[in-house]
């Protein structure tokens, strides 16, 4: 049994994966990920709020002017890298199928795609501020769970399938990203303008539900047993991903944005 299951996880992490992105940093095997998705969970649940129990919260405000400038710019750069290695030339928005390719456009396409991985990696970032803040409330289980399962799909995404019509989604949140990071750089400007751009919120967290429709929409085309017939596990892994973070946001939005409006 030991030697069956050993012979699966070969398959999976050699056979199966793209061999191109095997040497590169995090993406051997799933471990390293997993460690560092452990330590922020640990972190963001008990260590953190424990060391910051009877102190004063942190004032990041500058670090956190710089983290936001630096993390709306990165998505930006991602989101023109990912576009103009492969979306702009030969991709269409229907079923593409990933091929393992050495020619450069392939190979700087899964290049990018390891580069939204990090850039996910260092989103974990957000949480770890809010803790330091003691803004508690930021930290939610929505928040923890979307920032730790999207760094999870981001490393299956890399591994198994860093090209094709599979990068097509990464796209839009690239967008709402830069948004986003923009908001919260606004927010570090002071409370009269912190009161000025509060309505914002309530679009960003709409065109993150958009977001997801169009993920929805792009990703159920590879449920269609014509299209990338070998890799149907990935399919379902997205789609249920997908499907999980609209459900949530939507109970969030309607929580946060319409009870309030009723009341």
């Amino acid at each position: 049994q030991n030697v069956g299951l050993l012979e699966t996880y070969r398959y999976i992490m050699e056979d199966a994966a793209d061999s191109r992105v095997a040497d590169w940093l995090l993406m051997g095997n799933p471990f390293p990920l997993l460690g560092i998705i452990s330590l922020y969970l640990i972190f963001v649940l008990h260590l953190g709020p424990l060391y910051m129990k009877n102190r004063k919260p942190f004032n990041l405000n500058k670090i956190m002017i710089c983290y936001n400038i630096f993390m709306a710019t990165a998505s930006a750069t991602v989101f023109h890298g990912l576009l103009t290695s492969g979306f702009t030339t030969k991709f269409s928005l229907g079923c593409e199928t990933h091929t393992v390719s050495n020619d450069s456009e392939s190979y700087r396409m899964a290049r990018w795609v390891w580069r939204l991985l990090m850039l996910k990696v260092l989103e974990l970032s957000d949480t770890v501020i809010f803790i330091l803040r003691k803004k508690y409330n930021q930290a939610s289980f929505l928040h923890i769970y979307h920032h730790a399962s999207t760094v999870l799909l981001s490393w299956i995404a890399c591994k198994f399938v860093p090209g094709g019509m599979w990068t097509f989604t990464m796209m839009p949140n690239c967008i709402v990203h830069v948004i986003m990071y923009t908001y919260y750089l606004l927010a570090c400007l002071g409370p009269e303008v912190q009161k000025r751009i509060a309505p914002w919120k309530q679009y960003i967290t709409g065109l993150q539900m958009i977001q997801f429709i169009i993920m929805i929409c792009h990703t159920i085309q590879t449920l269609l047993p014509s299209c990338e017939p070998n890799r149907k596990p990935i399919s379902f892994i997205y789609m249920s991903q997908i499907l999980i973070m609209f459900c949530m946001f939507c109970d969030y939005y309607k929580k946060s944005y319409l009870r309030k409006k009723t009341e």
